[in-house]
């Protein structure tokens, strides 16, 4: 078994060739590129049980080779990488064109392949592509293979292009790999991806669209340090935004906008939080791009808010029309080469360390519980203080998303009152500015018409305030 780290960006055909002529991949290759065409069946059953045991099985022909191959569908979700898909492969030489399974019990990956499958295992996708291959040397210590591929893949009646450039990281830094696809996408346009070409097919095979991914929050240990911290949410950040773009670019979803929305804000919430400890200059340059992708793709989430709010059959075709433009934006943002370069950007300021140039590494060893509880107990006293409701609201969210990322540092039966009062009162605060949003867009939708269920919403809201407040402000907190 191998585990194979690999940064996918996906390329406009059109540029396939201009990226595979870039004078940098020539000046830093250790050999000529190779360039052969693979043709890869994948197996499974009927009703597709190897997929949903999270396994492809793979026969590819490369050349006068056949190499079977089983390899995990989906990137590890135990490994803590943003962008970068880390999944788990064995490969074997094989004669025949169906699957070897003497192979896979010799080398104990047998048990992945349940025996009940076996006889029923059949071809259910194909790819077939060329691939122009180059090892690279950025370093002393880093390798990186460079494979351009250039083909299709076929499921059922269906085909889709493969146009794409994976960089797979052969030894060395996981932020090489990031600072790599920044300086190809300096030069050509590209936009990260996170699903491999097995998802691709069995998405195509099952005729499921791109699903919205909630994902866990982000959770520490009380063994964490400041800079174990830091590395975790950003990750996690980044994570939730590349794992619900799928949804998004494929018709706009909802859910898949507003999680991305969400991500985006943690990510600011989190530069706010680890302030103390981060490198300001780079900081303040990022988080001015993540406003503007916020910005970008708010118009879209207040329609959504409305409907959410007021799900009207009869102002459903109104409302979608209305949606239709904003949602368009929101798309057009998510592929800017702004947004592919900020995720980048991202990427590689912190795992290459940029983050923490000029902070003392005795800070960023601290224990993260050691300084978790004054920067709670800071954000606490703001949000106590604040008299208008939407401040109110703002500071309190910048708490929650702290007690979110700070939970795994305390004993849970201590964080869950105070939690609970504070979800409490922030979600009659939320609720009460979406429907003033709401209330706005259906003024634009229809002159302000069909707002009573709106205004009868908000009164309960309302009365309910002043009793959340009053337990959030009574309510001990758990950090000593």
């Amino acid at each position: 078994m191998a585990h194979e780290v690999e940064l996918k960006l996906h390329v406009q055909p059109d540029d396939l060739a201009r990226l595979a002529a870039l004078p940098l991949l020539a000046e830093r290759a250790e050999g000529a590129p190779v360039t052969g065409r693979l043709r890869t069946v994948y197996f499974d059953t009927p009703d597709l049980r190897l997929y949903g045991r999270g396994i492809a099985l793979r026969l590819r022909h490369d050349g006068t080779r056949r190499i079977q191959g089983l390899k995990t569908v989906a990137a590890d979700p135990q490994a803590d990488a943003a962008a970068v898909a880390v999944r788990r492969e064995w490969e074997w030489p094989v004669e025949g064109d169906a699957p070897d399974f003497a192979r896979l019990d010799a080398e104990g990956a047998g048990a992945l392949v349940p025996e009940d499958a076996r006889g029923e295992l059949m071809p259910v996708f194909a790819t077939d592509f060329t691939r122009t291959a180059v090892l690279l040397r950025l370093d002393a210590q880093t390798s990186v293979e460079v494979a351009i591929d250039d083909g299709g893949i076929a499921a059922g009646r269906g085909d889709e292009r493969i146009s794409e450039v994976e960089l797979e990281l052969k030894s060395g830094r996981i932020g090489r790999l990031f600072a790599l696809a920044q300086e190809l996408h300096g030069a050509v346009p590209l936009r990260i991806g996170m699903e491999s070409k097995a998802e691709l097919g069995y998405r195509m095979v099952s005729g499921r669209a791109p699903a919205p991914v909630l994902g866990d929050p982000p959770m520490l240990s009380p063994l964490s340090t400041v800079a174990e911290a830091f590395r975790h949410v950003v990750r996690h950040g980044l994570r939730q935004i590349l794992a619900n773009e799928p949804c998004v670019l494929a018709g706009g979803d909802a859910e898949g906008l507003h999680r991305i929305r969400i991500a985006l804000r943690h990510l600011r919430t989190a530069l706010t939080l680890f302030a103390p400890v981060v490198a300001p200059a780079e900081a303040a340059r990022l988080e001015h791009e993540i406003r503007w992708l916020a910005k970008r793709l708010r118009p879209a989430r207040a329609w959504d808010v409305l409907a959410s709010a007021l799900p009207d059959p009869a102002l459903a075709p109104a409302l979608a029309e209305a949606r239709r433009p904003a949602a368009e934006r929101a798309v057009a943002a998510l592929r800017e080469p702004r947004c592919t370069a900020l995720l980048l950007a991202l990427g590689v300021w912190l795992e290459e360390g940029h983050w923490h140039a000029g902070i003392a590494r005795a800070r960023l060893d601290a224990p993260m519980a050691d300084l978790a509880g004054p920067w709670l107990a800071a954000r606490h006293a703001k949000a106590r203080k604040a008299e208008d409701p939407e401040r109110l609201r703002r500071r309190l969210r910048t708490l929650r998303y702290g007690v979110e990322v700070f939970r795994g540092l305390y004993p849970p039966d201590s964080v869950r009152p105070y939690g609970t009062a504070l979800d409490s009162l922030y979600g009659t605060l939320d609720a009460l500015h979406d429907l003033r949003v709401a209330e706005k867009r259906l003024k634009a939708l229809a002159g302000g018409k069909a707002a009573k269920p709106l205004e009868r919403r908000a009164a309960q809201h309302r009365k309910a305030l002043a009793e959340r407040l009053k337990a959030f402000r009574e309510m001990a907190v758990f950090w000593g």
